[in-house]
């Protein structure tokens, strides 16, 4: 199963400036949204530390499945797209 995952704003940042990579995880034709994280953090070590630290100031990463808000334990199909917002700032 190949995925795309697309990156905002300062996640970005923790893949080379790239915009969207791709995950795969062969011989499955779904998984977790989870599980495509895990995998996603495996190759980007510093995208984890990165949405770890987000994490620890109370800052939460928002995902997307198909531009719908998902969570970890949500099902994700071969050919998806998911997508990583950052926290959102404001005042």
């Amino acid at each position: 199963m190949r995925v795309r995952v697309r990156l905002v704003s300062l996640l970005r940042d923790a893949v080379d400036g790239r915009a969207s990579v791709e995950v795969e995880l062969p011989g499955r034709s779904e998984a977790s949204l989870g599980e495509v994280l895990e995998e996603l953090y495996r190759r980007h070590p510093r995208l984890r530390r990165l949405v770890e630290e987000l994490n620890k100031r109370g800052l939460t990463v928002v995902y997307t499945v198909n531009g719908q808000g998902a969570e970890p334990g949500d099902v994700v199909r071969d050919g998806d797209t998911v997508a990583l917002l950052p926290p959102a700032s404001g005042g």
